[in-house]
């Protein structure tokens, strides 16, 4: 196993949940957690599909087409770190960032029939800003765990364990971004903790201090071309 492309790739998953965060810190917010009686991962990947391809088809109902609906989803491999024993107890973890739960409720009601819940926990957040942080913990550097990320390896069938909504803006753009920002030594990037920097980057589009347009677009030379976009910095 490459310990540092497995690191990297967590870092990646928690930019990614830090940045779906930022996009959707004014919707509600709610955890549920699910684990299935056969305790199998095939079935848990299965229910994930079903469970957001619900969900999707609800929202296209009349009565749901402007609501607001976004997801982060993790699959865990139990108490001891994915060991194939009678405590293995894979569940999955839902965060979603909505402003109507009763599309999310439908949908859970409709696949249950389908699926035999062992265990079902919902939370369901009072205030916009609670963080779920604890549905990315086995991504964080301070946990990682050799053997977690080798059953991980061994189990997900070469599938993620992840799953998110997209984003507004392409992985590579932020990447580009990140990387410009922590080029230039920026002060105030390096006094942001990893969860705050993708805000930064939101902030600093809506003040137009970072600017990002198609690249079909005809534009001076000091926009850099990444792939379909063309991006300024003048932070």
């Amino acid at each position: 196993m490459d310990i540092k492309s497995r690191k990297r790739k967590n870092l990646t998953t928690v930019a990614i949940y830090n940045s779906l965060f930022a996009e959707n810190q004014d919707k509600q917010k709610a955890l549920i957690t699910i684990t299935l009686e056969d305790e199998k991962l095939t079935s848990l990947f299965s229910l994930r599909q079903d469970l957001i391809s619900e969900i999707r088809k609800i929202l296209r109902r009349v009565k749901y087409l402007d609501t607001k609906f976004a997801y982060f989803t993790n699959i865990e491999l139990g108490f001891d770190k994915g060991a194939l024993t009678k405590q293995f107890n894979p569940h999955i973890h839902f965060q979603f960032f909505y402003d109507n739960y009763e599309p999310i409720q439908l949908a859970v009601s409709s696949i249950e029939k389908k699926y035999h819940f062992k265990n079902f926990d919902t939370q369901q957040a009072n205030n916009k800003n609670a963080y779920f942080g604890y549905v990315i913990k086995d991504y964080l550097e301070n946990n990682f765990d050799e053997v977690l990320e080798a059953n991980k390896m061994a189990l997900g069938m070469k599938k993620p364990l992840y799953t998110s909504s997209r984003k507004n803006i392409s992985n590579y753009v932020i990447k580009y971004i990140y990387n410009y920002c922590k080029m230039n030594d920026y002060q105030k990037w390096k006094e942001l903790a990893s969860s705050e920097r993708y805000k930064f980057i939101l902030d600093n589009i809506r003040d137009s201090k970072i600017i990002i347009k198609p690249s079909t677009e005809q534009l001076p030379v000091k926009f850099k071309t990444i792939k379909n976009y063309k991006i300024y910095i003048k932070i």
